[in-house]
């Protein structure tokens, strides 16, 4: 029989579908109380770890029982233990056991640029300019490649220049509303080789003649007169060539994972946006850009990303069209060119059962239950309520639950299925979380049902979504197994294709599968665990590693028709090799600091955009942050049109 693409994923169903990795291919570290798993006699020389100081490694952090980046320090191989120096200077727990280390993944490692030319091509398009293409078939979760910056720029590289940069700005504004960008050009000119250079100069520009600007002019005179050295520690600064270099910097940079600052990568920088992009992305060792296939892709297929943030995918088309002209585009992608927007969705007026979808002429749909068309009046008023509503909407104070439950209430008689109800469902789920779990589960399962009708995809919201909501599922009714199975399983699948099965958020979902697969293996805490000092034993967090390499990856789409409509559920089956079981039973998680987090994906912090807190299954809150972004601001001030500190290109001509 005749096997159907996955509306999800793109992939094929394959003739027998697997189901998920047994615990032995995918395991926790090594707990404190477990027994040691030793080679056979005679193996010692063939198996002993050769790690030397200096060597990177991922080991065991006992107060919580999670892998943590860490340099090896000082080897013992009498002992089998090693002395190792956690890379947020950490000084507690620092020795582990070998059994307790694995070495960096492949994954978060950068390419040598001969093997991404093999992979990936640059091609000039008539519509776009420049765009980057895959030589190779991908599956979804698969790495297209991993790039390494062509420059990091962060304060600390060079305090002074920024210092004098932000009192420039404080005693009058520069025009793009922040110092981060021409910071990121003068670093270039100070840091970076001539090839380098040219590179970033190399980059698209919406002007590529365009004259000094009035902030270009006013920096250098004010570097001439105060900081002299900066300005004889190369060739002379052209005030044209560094305007270009600020644009270069503006339109193709993203905004640093971790710091004030920025990143430019040469090959991402040719990545076209889409609100259905083709790939995700995540950040590797040093900064690498890993890029991966988000839905199955064949040689010849371009390579797209979304430039807006997860939640901005779910808005309408003209949001999402009015955000993008930060970049001076106008997206074109299948799901703009859409003629019906089916996240604006209102309730008939003559059934009150179908939903009127609006139209990118400023129509009315008709209705899908009774098939009736709204009067003239009606659709003005509905559309004029939109708008209304909108506004509303966007000056809630989601601390204020009252006025949100409120506007709630009178909005779900007008709209159905539209993007301000999850806007709305989002600040009732974060309000009710902690206090009310039965309201917040309900606001939840309308986030989940709003994304998956609007926009299919594997998202980073979603599988929060699912592993959020199976966290309550398994707090409130423990005995429905099946249904909180699911949430997790869901979760894991997703993340899977996101970042990867050896992310420390995909451990998450994978972990709360083991426990629900096997009641009281996780229940204990280890001795381990039991020396991190103010542990929350209510808070059971853990994370999983594989210690060998992923091997294959298996996918199977279900497709299920109902009524007219296929809806496709996909399962993405990840199998690992090479398990060697490093495990014992699960540590819980104890409140200290935040350690950056495995593999160059840290943790929330204070200013990681919308931190989420993560509900566990007593209710306790952690959090985690959110993917990294590339997204402009709205204008701040009359001074110019503000760009947020992670931007990127314009798809006109390159």
């Amino acid at each position: 029989r005749r096997r159907t693409p996955c509306f999800l994923c793109g992939a094929v169903v394959p003739a027998s579908p697997r189901t998920l990795p047994r615990r032995g291919s995918l395991m926790p570290a090594r707990e404190g109380n477990a027994a040691a798993e030793e080679p056979a006699a005679g193996d010692d020389e063939t198996m002993m770890p050769r790690w030397k100081p200096g060597d990177r490694v991922y080991a065991v952090w006992a107060g919580n029982g999670c892998h943590y980046a860490a340099t090896v320090a000082e080897v013992q191989f009498d002992k089998r233990m090693l002395t190792v120096t956690w890379d947020d200077n950490d000084g507690s727990h620092r020795t582990v056991s070998f059994d307790q280390v694995m070495e960096p993944s492949e994954d978060t490692k950068a390419w040598e640029t001969a093997r991404i030319d093999r992979r990936v091509s640059v091609r000039d398009t008539p519509e776009k300019g420049r765009c980057l293409y895959t030589n190779e078939a991908c599956e979804p979760g698969h790495i297209v490649f991993v790039e390494k910056p062509t420059l990091v720029a962060l304060p600390a590289a060079a305090q002074k220049l920024w210092e004098h940069l932000q009192k420039l700005h404080e005693a009058q504004p520069l025009n793009l509303g922040t110092v981060t960008f021409h910071f990121a050009a003068l670093m270039s000119q100070l840091k970076l080789d001539p090839m380098s250079i040219e590179i970033i100069m190399d980059k698209f520009v919406p002007e590529p003649d365009e004259e000094p600007g009035e902030d270009v002019v006013r920096i250098l005179q004010s570097l001439q007169e105060n900081l002299p050295e900066f300005m004889n520690s190369g060739p002379p600064l052209d005030p044209r060539r560094l305007q270009r270099l600020v644009s270069a910097w503006r339109y193709n940079s993203f905004g640093h994972h971790k710091e004030d600052g920025l990143v430019l990568y040469n090959r991402i920088s040719m990545c076209a946006h889409s609100c259905d992009p083709s790939c995700c992305w995540s950040y590797g060792d040093d900064d690498a850009f890993v890029l991966r296939a988000r839905v199955a892709l064949k040689a010849g297929d371009e390579l797209t990303i979304s430039y807006l943030q997860d939640e901005d995918l779910l808005k309408s088309t003209a949001v999402r069209q009015q955000k993008l002209q930060n970049w001076r585009f106008t997206c074109a992608c299948q799901r703009c060119r859409l003629p019906v927007d089916v996240g604006r969705g209102f309730r008939c007026r003559r059934c009150r059962l179908g939903i009127l979808n609006a139209t990118v002429e400023g129509t009315l749909h008709p209705c899908g239950v009774c098939c009736a068309s709204p009067s003239q009046e009606d659709m003005q008023m509905l559309l004029h309520l939109e708008e209304e509503y909108v506004l509303r909407v966007e000056n809630l104070d989601k601390k204020d639950v009252e006025d949100v439950e409120t506007v709630y209430q009178a909005a779900i008689d007008i709209f159905e299925r539209h993007w301000i109800l999850y806007v709305m469902d989002t600040m009732l789920w974060e309000a009710y979380r902690e206090k009310n779990l039965p309201d917040a589960m309900e606001h939840q399962r309308r986030r989940i049902d709003f994304h998956e009708h609007y926009y299919c995809r594997p998202t980073f919201i979603l599988a929060w979504c699912h592993e959020e909501l199976g966290d309550c599922l398994h707090h409130l009714y423990p005995h429905r197994k099946w249904q909180f199975y699911m949430e997790f399983q869901r979760a894991y699948q997703m993340l899977a294709i996101l970042c990867g099965t050896n992310h420390q958020y995909t451990a998450s979902p994978y972990n709360k599968l083991w426990q629900a697969s096997n009641p009281g293996a996780g229940n204990g805490n280890t001795a381990a665990a039991a020396q991190g000092g103010d542990r929350d034993v209510n808070t059971p967090l853990s994370l999983c590693w594989a210690v060998g390499a992923v091997a294959s990856a298996v996918r199977a789409c279900v497709c299920v028709r109902v009524m007219t409509t296929r809806m496709c559920l996909c399962a993405c089956v990840l199998v690992c090799v090479h398990a060697r079981v490093n495990g014992g039973a699960v540590a819980v998680s104890c409140r200290r600091r935040p350690r950056s987090a495995p593999p160059g994906v840290r943790r929330a912090s204070a200013r990681a955009a919308r931190a989420r807190a993560h509900v566990f299954e007593r209710g306790a809150l952690g959090h985690r942050g959110h993917r990294p972004r590339r997204a402009p601001p709205a204008p701040e001030s009359a001074a110019g049109a503000a760009v947020r500190s992670a931007p990127a290109w314009s798809r006109g001509a390159r």
